[in-house]
């Protein structure tokens, strides 16, 4: 039997000083309400916490989301499973309430790995996935217009089995072109579990972790040997050096307590083991 373990984070980016507190909160309530799923699987798990921050207003997934040049929330998010290494993403959404769901559906449907835009939303009403008005995610236009920075929320999971699992969710990058997406509905690039090795998660400038194939890369890491300390550190240094990029990341094994790493001012993130 494994020791079960949850790590979730709020995103990285310069967090201002007023909101850093609160953050933590939001945070905090995530990983409680991720906990209370652990028993029923890492999927669950992670799934609840990123969901939850989807309804957290400073946070920037779902509602309070950043705005793209047209002054709309377009959403990310991405989910996938080690034990197949099944993974389901949507982007570029603007009606579909808890992006994460859909994400989770596009995975179970197996026919496909990535939906975006008017095809995702689509899928999403065609399997019963909440949708919603796109005005629900804006809830303080000044502060939307105004944040900051590339923060994406994550959670990363390990159950009784051993099972690891990853979630993720993001509105992407303040004031991006329409229709951009960024590396956290796409496997290898913003998140990746391996039952074998670990799971991981990305937050921060989506272009750099696509063009590094980073999270693929930092779980590849720990089939050779790297614990998560040393791969969340050396992922952080990594963005730095090859992108001078800034980012967090958090890590988890398919053995051992999870890790955080950043290069930002802040990184909320809690843990659970």
């Amino acid at each position: 039997m494994a020791r079960p373990a949850l790590i979730v984070h709020g995103g990285a980016g310069p967090v201002p000083e007023t909101e850093r507190a609160e953050r933590q909160a939001a945070v905090e309530r995530a990983i409680d309400i991720g906990w209370t799923n652990i028993a029923d699987g890492a999927l669950a798990a992670a799934v609840a916490a990123v969901r939850h921050m989807e309804d957290e207003p400073l946070l920037n997934a779902g509602i309070g989301a950043c705005l793209n040049g047209d002054g709309v929330v377009e959403l990310d998010a991405g989910v996938m499973l080690g034990a197949e290494r099944r993974a389901g993403g949507a982007a570029c959404l603007r009606d579909v309430r808890h992006p994460i769901d859909l994400a989770v559906a596009i995975m179970r449907d197996g026919r496909h790995v990535l939906l975006a835009a008017d095809g995702a939303s689509r899928f999403a009403r065609e399997h019963g996935v909440e949708m919603c008005d796109p005005a629900i995610f804006i809830t303080d236009r000044k502060r939307q217009e105004l944040m900051r920075g590339a923060d994406t929320v994550g959670a990363v999971a390990r159950d009784a089995d051993g099972r690891l699992a990853v979630a993720v969710s993001t509105g992407g990058i303040n004031g991006k072109l329409p229709g951009r997406i960024g590396d956290s509905p796409i496997p290898g690039a913003g998140f990746y579990a391996d039952d074998r090795h670990g799971a991981v998660c990305g937050t921060g400038l989506g272009e750099a972790f696509i063009r590094l194939g980073l999270a693929r890369v930092m779980v590849v890491e720990m089939e050779h040997g790297m614990d998560a300390r040393a791969v969340a550190d050396g992922a952080v240094a990594y963005l730095d050096r090859a992108m001078r990029a800034s980012g967090g990341v958090i890590v988890l094994g398919r053995e051992g307590s999870p890790a955080a790493a950043f290069n930002t001012a802040a990184m909320p993130f809690a843990v659970r083991e």
